[in-house]
């Protein structure tokens, strides 16, 4: 098996080939997290200690979605990565059905880095003002600093993701994926 088939594009190869090396690593990192929550969770101490814990007032709302449903999030965590590996594999083998996949994947993540663009306070705690004046300066300008990175993050990830999506898309690059089962 020739890693870039001939007539393929070089870049879109290389690119799949680092994504896929990317994917497989960030999945054992969270395979080894899930397995770490897993034997915590299952622990004596576990209910005990979050039995009479109560969320922050003004916690972001996906900070506080991970938090109440800790073991979905490591599984979606986990089960996202393999995937991602799986559709960058199939990619680098010119699969249509790995095409498809990493078409819708890209447009996902690129609806996602949008909502973060302009919402940056769903996973960025919001600064602490009471009438105008600020109850915590030095907290307040370390959320606005990372709501900024959220937004700049967001908006070159998101990018990316509209270009590759449109690449495999409607790009040249779609006449190298041929139909296999």
């Amino acid at each position: 098996m020739k890693l870039i088939p001939p007539g393929g594009s070089k870049i879109m190869s290389l690119m799949a080939a680092a994504a896929a090396c990317a994917a497989l690593y960030m999945a054992g990192r969270s395979l080894a997290e899930l397995a770490d929550f897993l034997r915590f969770y299952s622990s004596n101490v576990f209910y005990p200690a979050l039995a009479h814990s109560k969320l922050p007032a003004e916690m972001p709302p996906l900070a506080a979605l991970l938090s109440r449903h800790m073991l979905a999030a490591f599984w979606f965590s986990f089960l996202f990565w393999l995937s991602g590996a799986a559709l960058a594999v199939g990619v680098l083998l010119r699969r249509e059905w790995a095409r498809r996949g990493a078409v819708a994947m890209c447009y996902l993540l690129t609806g996602a880095g949008l909502m973060l663009l302009f919402f940056p306070w769903l996973i960025v705690p919001r600064p602490l003002v009471y009438g105008g004046l600020e109850l915590a300066p030095d907290f307040n300008a370390v959320v606005r600093a990372a709501a900024l990175l959220v937004r700049v993050v967001s908006l070159a990830g998101g990018g990316l993701c509209l270009w590759w999506a449109l690449a495999l898309d409607r790009g040249a690059a779609r006449g190298e994926f041929v139909r296999k089962a």
